[in-house]
């Protein structure tokens, strides 16, 4: 795996640009090797934050093939509040969700 120039600089990084991390990555890699090189990063979301270490120990001690093979990784290993609201949709209503009470509950 090499390493970017500037990644002893990266202290941390939005949940959102947490690919970008592993631009210069060498895949195949492992959990590992990853953790050898970005393990004190933090991975900030709203209100919070996590090492990178802290999300990755969620999936165990994995391959990964490519960068977003290792991304989705990342995203499934962070708290359950680091993506969003649980059950939101910016989608709007079903054709079938006539129901006031949840048309009020949507954000716009």
């Amino acid at each position: 795996m090499s390493q970017p120039d500037d990644a002893d600089e990266i202290k941390s990084i939005e949940i959102g640009s947490v690919s970008q991390l592993f631009v210069e990555t060498t895949f195949p890699t492992t959990t590992e090797e990853v953790l050898a090189e970005f393990a004190d990063v933090d991975v900030v979301y709203p209100r919070e934050s996590d090492t990178l270490r802290t999300i990755l120990e969620t999936s165990g001690h994995e391959t990964y093939e490519s960068r977003s093979e290792l991304e989705l990784a990342v995203l499934n290993g962070v708290r359950r509040d680091a993506v969003g609201r649980p059950r939101y949709s910016d989608r709007g209503d079903s054709p079938h969700d006539t129901d006031e009470q949840i048309r009020t509950q949507q954000s716009f």
